[in-house]
């Protein structure tokens, strides 16, 4: 959640591969450093990355926990990702490029790693500074890395004078995100947001948010299932969005199930959120299958924003189904924090209901899952 720090803030993995000198992608065989590196790979989520897993891509390089990465680290990690061949000066020239927090470019901190691995631009603004205004088109997302914003709403003063005046309706401190409903709902922004103090923040550009998200989305979704009404998929369409930015900022549980095995069953408690990793899962009410999700999917809303038991049994019908999840305070902090993510998820839930009055909650999207201001 956002006032719990970084969460799963996501981040692309195209430049660990220029940073690496492509060793990442075509590593070889063997163990120690580049099967690690492999397997870290292995787990990415299309172009995202999970803070903890770069919390572990950076040990890596670190194993001895000294806080940075030193010439000798980089040596060593592409040496076993198959660039043994690296020179001296590469090495030197790759470090001074990426030691830019350290006074001598000797030493890579955990920051300038971070910066490294995402198509990100770290920004610094000035107490007092807005650093954009309601109104403003939308250029991209953010993430509060130090400092404190304030959120201002510009209202129509009384009087019929015409003027507008501003009143302070939040406050942003390090770990919060900002600026995705004018990405998610292709509208201006909804707020201006003033530095109340120095502040650095990570930003994340309008074309790679949509690019890293919206774009993924939308490709390679399963095709519509014959009966399924024009409202349905609309919803189903516009939650794609919601769903991959929740997987962006949240941190996420993974689990397996396997092949009959329920995520739950008719009467549980709501206690979980649902995303399709992968795999097959049909929803089922007294032996009546109500619906079949896929990977991009996700179930168990409803209950989560009601507070009903589950209104259905959700089962597994591949030979393995994974699923990323959060709890329910979780979900509920996300929920208020970002208005497009809560709007979507609500009508998904909505429709839903109305498409199956007593099943609403376990129904979810198809496809593959993709993406406040």
């Amino acid at each position: 959640g956002a006032r719990a720090g970084y969460g799963g803030f996501g981040l692309p993995w195209a430049r660990v591969s220029s940073f690496l000198g492509g060793g990442a992608e075509h590593a070889g065989g063997g163990g120690g450093d580049g099967a690690a590196l492999r397997k870290f790979e292995s787990r990415r989520s299309g172009r995202m990355l999970e803070a903890s897993m770069l919390g572990e891509a950076f040990k890596v390089f670190d194993p001895d926990g000294k806080g940075y990465i030193t010439e000798d680290d980089l040596g060593r990690v592409m040496a076993s990702l198959g660039k043994s061949d690296a020179s001296a000066q590469e090495l030197h020239e790759t470090m001074a490029q990426a030691a830019r927090a350290d006074r001598e470019h000797k030493r890579v901190l955990y920051g300038d790693f971070i910066e490294l691995m995402s198509s990100t631009e770290r920004r610094r603004f000035r107490e007092g500074e807005v650093m954009f205004r309601q109104g403003d088109p939308a250029d991209g997302f953010y993430l509060l890395l130090s400092g404190s914003i304030d959120v201002i709403k510009q209202e129509e003063e009384g009087g019929g004078g015409g003027g507008k005046s501003g009143r302070t309706v939040d406050t942003l401190f390090a770990g919060e995100y900002f600026g995705e409903t004018a990405l998610l709902s292709h509208a201006p922004r909804q707020a201006t947001m003033r530095c109340r103090e120095p502040v650095e923040v990570l930003r994340l550009s309008r074309e790679d948010f949509e690019a890293g998200f919206v774009q993924q989305s939308t490709g390679g979704g399963a095709a519509r299932p014959c009966g399924k009404t024009e409202a349905m998929a609309s919803a189903e369409a516009t939650a794609r969005q919601a769903l991959g930015f929740i997987q962006m900022v949240s941190s996420m549980q993974r689990s397996t199930l396997r092949h009959g095995e329920t995520a739950f069953v008719e009467g549980d408690v709501g206690d979980r959120f649902f995303i399709i990793e992968d795999g097959h899962i049909t929803v089922e009410r007294n032996g009546v299958v109500l619906n079949n999700l896929e990977a991009g999917g996700c179930f168990g809303e409803l209950a989560l924003l009601t507070g009903a038991p589950r209104n259905a049994t959700v089962r597994c019908t591949s030979e393995r189904c994974r699923l990323l999840s959060m709890g329910v305070a979780d979900f509920s902090r996300l929920m208020r924090r970002s208005a497009a993510v809560h709007s979507d998820i609500e009508t998904l839930a909505r429709t839903r209901s109305a498409t199956h009055p007593a099943a609403g909650d376990p129904h979810g999207t198809q496809g593959h899952a993709a993406a406040k201001g």
